[in-house]
Protein backbone atom coordinates (compact mmCIF):
# COMPACT_ATOMS: atom_id res chain seq x y z
CA UNK A 1 0.00 0.00 0.00
CA UNK A 2 1.28 3.43 -0.93
CA UNK A 3 1.89 5.78 1.95
CA UNK A 4 0.49 9.28 1.67
CA UNK A 5 2.52 11.94 3.43
CA UNK A 6 1.32 15.07 5.13
CA UNK A 7 3.43 18.19 4.79
CA UNK A 8 4.39 18.02 8.47
CA UNK A 9 5.36 14.33 8.34
CA UNK A 10 7.42 14.85 5.18
CA UNK A 11 9.28 17.74 6.79
CA UNK A 12 9.92 15.65 9.92
CA UNK A 13 11.22 12.77 7.78
CA UNK A 14 13.98 15.04 6.46
CA UNK A 15 15.80 14.58 9.78
CA UNK A 16 16.47 10.95 8.81
CA UNK A 17 16.63 11.44 5.03
CA UNK A 18 19.23 14.22 4.91
CA UNK A 19 22.04 12.11 6.42
CA UNK A 20 21.13 9.16 4.18
CA UNK A 21 21.38 11.35 1.09
CA UNK A 22 24.75 12.72 2.23
CA UNK A 23 25.94 9.17 2.89
CA UNK A 24 24.78 8.01 -0.56
CA UNK A 25 26.58 10.93 -2.19
CA UNK A 26 29.80 10.07 -0.33
CA UNK A 27 29.44 6.39 -1.17
CA UNK A 28 28.94 7.17 -4.84
CA UNK A 29 32.05 9.36 -4.88
CA UNK A 30 34.03 6.52 -3.27
CA UNK A 31 32.62 4.11 -5.82
CA UNK A 32 33.75 6.33 -8.70
CA UNK A 33 37.26 6.53 -7.21
CA UNK A 34 37.44 2.76 -6.84
CA UNK A 35 36.20 2.24 -10.40
CA UNK A 36 38.93 4.55 -11.71
CA UNK A 37 41.57 2.68 -9.71
CA UNK A 38 40.28 -0.61 -11.07
CA UNK A 39 40.49 0.67 -14.65
CA UNK A 40 44.15 1.57 -14.15
CA UNK A 41 44.88 -1.85 -12.69
CA UNK A 42 43.04 -3.60 -15.50
CA UNK A 43 45.31 -1.82 -17.99
CA UNK A 44 48.33 -3.24 -16.14
CA UNK A 45 46.81 -6.71 -16.20
CA UNK A 46 46.29 -6.48 -19.94
CA UNK A 47 49.97 -5.73 -20.32
CA UNK A 48 50.76 -9.43 -20.09
CA UNK A 49 48.50 -11.25 -17.72
CA UNK A 50 47.69 -14.90 -18.18
CA UNK A 51 45.64 -17.22 -15.99
CA UNK A 52 47.82 -19.19 -13.59
CA UNK A 53 45.12 -21.26 -11.97
CA UNK A 54 41.42 -21.62 -11.33
CA UNK A 55 41.32 -18.75 -8.85
CA UNK A 56 41.67 -15.09 -9.90
CA UNK A 57 44.24 -14.66 -7.13
CA UNK A 58 46.44 -17.17 -8.98
CA UNK A 59 46.79 -14.91 -12.01
CA UNK A 60 50.38 -14.54 -13.11
CA UNK A 61 51.98 -12.21 -15.59
CA UNK A 62 54.30 -13.49 -18.26
CA UNK A 63 57.49 -11.54 -17.76
CA UNK A 64 55.70 -8.93 -15.66
CA UNK A 65 57.32 -6.67 -13.15
CA UNK A 66 56.37 -6.50 -9.46
CA UNK A 67 53.92 -3.64 -10.11
CA UNK A 68 51.88 -5.84 -12.43
CA UNK A 69 51.96 -8.75 -9.99
CA UNK A 70 50.73 -6.38 -7.25
CA UNK A 71 47.99 -5.15 -9.58
CA UNK A 72 46.44 -8.63 -9.70
CA UNK A 73 46.07 -8.78 -5.94
CA UNK A 74 45.02 -5.16 -5.63
CA UNK A 75 42.36 -5.40 -8.34
CA UNK A 76 40.74 -8.35 -6.56
CA UNK A 77 40.62 -6.34 -3.36
CA UNK A 78 39.17 -3.32 -5.15
CA UNK A 79 36.51 -5.49 -6.77
CA UNK A 80 35.54 -6.78 -3.33
CA UNK A 81 35.38 -3.21 -1.97
CA UNK A 82 33.21 -2.16 -4.94
CA UNK A 83 30.78 -5.02 -4.30
CA UNK A 84 30.59 -4.13 -0.60
CA UNK A 85 30.05 -0.45 -1.36
CA UNK A 86 27.31 -1.21 -3.89
CA UNK A 87 25.60 -3.39 -1.26
CA UNK A 88 25.84 -0.57 1.30
CA UNK A 89 24.40 1.91 -1.18
CA UNK A 90 21.54 -0.43 -2.00
CA UNK A 91 20.78 -0.77 1.71
CA UNK A 92 20.61 3.03 2.01
CA UNK A 93 18.34 3.33 -1.03
CA UNK A 94 16.15 0.55 0.40
CA UNK A 95 15.86 2.47 3.70
CA UNK A 96 14.57 5.50 1.80
CA UNK A 97 12.15 3.41 -0.26
CA UNK A 98 10.93 1.54 2.84
CA UNK A 99 9.78 4.87 4.24
CA UNK A 100 7.59 5.36 1.18
CA UNK A 101 9.82 8.11 -0.23
CA UNK A 102 10.97 8.26 -3.85
CA UNK A 103 14.65 9.14 -4.24
CA UNK A 104 14.98 11.08 -7.50
CA UNK A 105 18.53 12.48 -7.55
CA UNK A 106 21.32 11.77 -5.09
CA UNK A 107 23.52 14.69 -6.16
CA UNK A 108 20.77 17.26 -5.71
CA UNK A 109 19.22 15.52 -2.71
CA UNK A 110 15.91 15.38 -4.54
CA UNK A 111 13.08 13.30 -3.08
CA UNK A 112 9.33 13.02 -3.63
CA UNK A 113 6.77 12.17 -0.97
CA UNK A 114 3.51 10.69 -2.27
CA UNK A 115 0.56 12.76 -1.05
CA UNK A 116 -3.07 13.44 -1.90
CA UNK A 117 -5.39 16.42 -1.82
CA UNK A 118 -8.87 16.97 -3.25
CA UNK A 119 -9.02 13.25 -3.95
CA UNK A 120 -6.02 13.38 -6.29
CA UNK A 121 -2.52 12.04 -5.78
CA UNK A 122 0.52 14.29 -6.19
CA UNK A 123 4.07 14.55 -4.86
CA UNK A 124 5.43 16.76 -2.14
CA UNK A 125 8.86 17.63 -3.49
CA UNK A 126 12.04 18.51 -1.60
CA UNK A 127 15.52 19.28 -2.82
CA UNK A 128 18.43 19.70 -0.42
CA UNK A 129 18.85 23.35 -1.39
CA UNK A 130 15.22 24.00 -0.30
CA UNK A 131 16.30 24.13 3.32
CA UNK A 132 14.76 22.65 6.41
CA UNK A 133 11.18 22.11 5.24
CA UNK A 134 9.29 20.59 2.34
CA UNK A 135 7.83 23.51 0.44
CA UNK A 136 6.99 22.37 -3.10
CA UNK A 137 4.66 19.99 -4.91
CA UNK A 138 4.03 18.67 -8.40
CA UNK A 139 1.57 16.34 -10.05
CA UNK A 140 2.20 12.67 -10.73
CA UNK A 141 4.13 12.14 -13.92
CA UNK A 142 5.48 15.67 -13.71
CA UNK A 143 9.04 16.37 -12.78
CA UNK A 144 11.08 18.90 -10.90
CA UNK A 145 10.57 21.55 -13.59
CA UNK A 146 6.84 21.71 -12.97
CA UNK A 147 6.93 21.91 -9.20
CA UNK A 148 5.24 24.84 -7.51
CA UNK A 149 5.25 26.23 -4.00
CA UNK A 150 2.75 24.10 -2.08
CA UNK A 151 0.29 26.94 -1.50
CA UNK A 152 0.14 27.77 -5.19
CA UNK A 153 -0.07 24.10 -6.18
CA UNK A 154 -3.00 23.51 -3.81
CA UNK A 155 -4.80 26.72 -4.90
CA UNK A 156 -4.57 25.68 -8.54
CA UNK A 157 -5.87 22.21 -7.79
CA UNK A 158 -8.64 23.51 -5.54
CA UNK A 159 -9.74 25.85 -8.34
CA UNK A 160 -9.66 22.98 -10.83
CA UNK A 161 -11.83 20.86 -8.53
CA UNK A 162 -14.45 23.58 -8.32
CA UNK A 163 -14.30 24.21 -12.06
CA UNK A 164 -13.01 27.75 -11.61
Amino acid sequence: MRREWSLEAATQALVELRPLIVLLREQRASLETLKQQLLVLRRLERAGARPGGSDQSDLQAAGADQATQDAFLTSSLIEARIRALVDQMQASVDRVAARGVELRDIDRGLVDFPAAAFGRPFHLCWEESDGEAVGYAHGLGEGFGSRLPIGEFLRRHAHNERGI
